[in-house]
């Protein structure tokens, strides 16, 4: 372990000099008054009736070595690059130390003894485990009468707990399925049970203003495997036990189920969410969830499901009965299917990310997968979260309901990696309602801001929805003849 570190401004650090109970976290400072000499700022001690501030004193008062902190996933720069592989290693092992039978909490010196069995050196693992000590909200330092602990932090384990149970979900699924397979060979009885299996999780978590049912969308053909539309505000035109034809406003999301996704159903489907969409048959005037939920693949990794489904965006294909190349481009915001997760295995969902990560790039519909290091299936709990992101419910309930699954994405054994581009770099979109944006970066950017509100439950729907016509589209000025 290096000892001749020194932070640079801005930079998170620790005095290893500390004994892990008197470990804070620092962050370096220039103190112009002061001849730019370099002062270490930590929060203060709670004062009961009094908020906490931060205290600043010279570096000099802090006895090195010093260590950088990375507050969770922070990436370090290139001349801590090896203290942030070394911590992103180091802070893994000791998660995992701490998840073993779900105890949440360990002697310090027995995490350190594990993590030295394991490979790491002693110096590396007192400096992590120091540095985890001072990362808010993740970890706490306790001392007992058996000694020094190590534990979660309250939210953390709040959050861990939320991850198993919402993680369970899959179990759920996957038990019921595999009850009917064993039960009944016949591949079309099997495939409509578990419609049923999924619809009958979906009722468990979708709010009561919603159905949730089969059937169709009014003036399209095709039959949807799962509809779930505003029941409250919207009957249905037609309805006879769970088959139903419901009005095209109503409608908040759309899904289809495989017992099995390879690469023709997943095609098909793609097809038939592109073509019940498409521009000038049916835009939502808000958007509306497109999955597809799958109780296995013959794709062996979520990559090569990912490139299947940006092929199908952006790769042309010959069309003959107008004897002529054609693409599925995505034509406006959110018209790209929303998630696509197999039991188990894979998640994938869409996200409007810079086209290359950088602030001033387009703004395009990526795919993200989703998995967890625990092996656990996140997949299945994201997919229903991710629909409720889409229902315009009370405020207050999406928030509630949005704060619990949130405990899912922010677990750090949760991994999200960008597999794919539906779009190319410079895409905007080519169609629109009216009002929604003026076919320029600067305004998609503020539409998606403003639906970025709305999916968080900090906007309503008639706020996303003010001063739009609901029924006029019109089309990018490229695009006009």
């Amino acid at each position: 372990m290096r000892t001749d570190y020194r932070p640079k401004e801005r930079e998170w650090f620790i005095s290893l000099a500390y004994d892990f109970k008197d470990t804070k976290l620092l962050r370096a400072q220039l103190e112009k008054e002061d001849n730019d000499r370099l002062y270490a700022a930590y929060m203060g001690d709670l004062v009961i009736g009094e908020g906490r501030k931060f205290i600043k004193k010279p570096i000099e008062e802090f006895a090195p070595p010093y260590y950088p902190a990375f507050l969770s996933r922070r990436e370090g720069t290139s001349d801590i690059k090896n203290e942030f592989q070394t911590y992103l290693r180091i802070s893994e092992k000791v998660e995992d130390i701490l998840l073993k039978d779900n105890k949440h909490s360990e002697l310090i010196s027995v995490v350190i003894k594990q993590l030295i069995e394991s490979g790491e050196t002693e110096d590396d693992s007192i400096a992590i485990v120091k540095v985890l000590l001072c990362e808010p909200l993740l970890y706490v330092y306790k001392e007992l009468k058996s000694g020094e602990y190590i534990s979660f932090h309250k939210l953390k384990t709040e959050a861990e707990l939320s991850t198993q149970y919402y993680g369970s979900l899959a179990d759920e699924v996957r038990v019921k399925s595999e009850k009917i397979s064993f039960l009944v060979s016949h591949g079309q009885t099997v495939g409509n049970y578990r419609e049923v299996i999924l619809r009958e999780l979906l009722k468990k978590y979708i709010p009561k203003k919603f159905a949730i049912a089969t059937g169709f969308i009014e003036g399209l053909s095709k039959q949807i495997d799962i509809i779930i539309y505003d029941s409250h505000n919207h009957s249905p035109t037609f309805i006879e036990g769970e088959l139903v034809v419901v009005k095209r406003e109503a409608v908040r999301a759309i899904i289809e189920v495989k017992s099995t996704l390879d690469s023709t159903n997943l095609k098909e489907s793609l097809q038939d969410f592109y073509n019940i969409t498409r521009g000038g048959i049916f835009k939502p005037t808000i958007p509306v969830f497109k999955g597809i939920f799958a109780f296995d693949s013959t794709y062996s990794n979520v990559s090569s499901l990912a490139n299947s489904i940006r092929d199908f965006y952006t790769k042309p294909f010959f069309v003959e009965e107008v004897q002529h190349d054609m693409i599925n481009r995505v034509q406006y915001l959110f018209q790209e299917i929303t998630s696509v997760t197999v039991l188990n295995k894979f998640g994938l969902i869409s996200q409007y990310y810079p086209a290359n990560g950088k602030e001033e790039d387009n703004l395009i519909p990526q795919l993200f997968s989703i998995s967890d290091r625990r092996k656990m299936d996140v997949q299945s709990a994201m997919f229903i979260a991710t629909i409720f992101d889409y229902l315009d419910v009370d405020l207050n309930a999406k928030k509630s309901f949005i704060s619990a699954f949130s405990r899912i994405y922010g677990a750090r054994t949760v991994k999200y990696v960008i597999e794919a581009k539906l779009t190319d770099d410079t895409w905007i979109p080519s169609t629109k309602s009216n009002n929604e944006h003026d076919f320029t970066q600067e305004s998609v950017k503020k539409r998606l801001s403003k639906l970025a509100l709305w999916f968080a439950g900090k906007l309503s729907s008639h706020e996303l929805l003010i001063e739009e016509d609901r029924e006029d589209t019109s089309i990018a000025p490229s695009q006009q003849k």
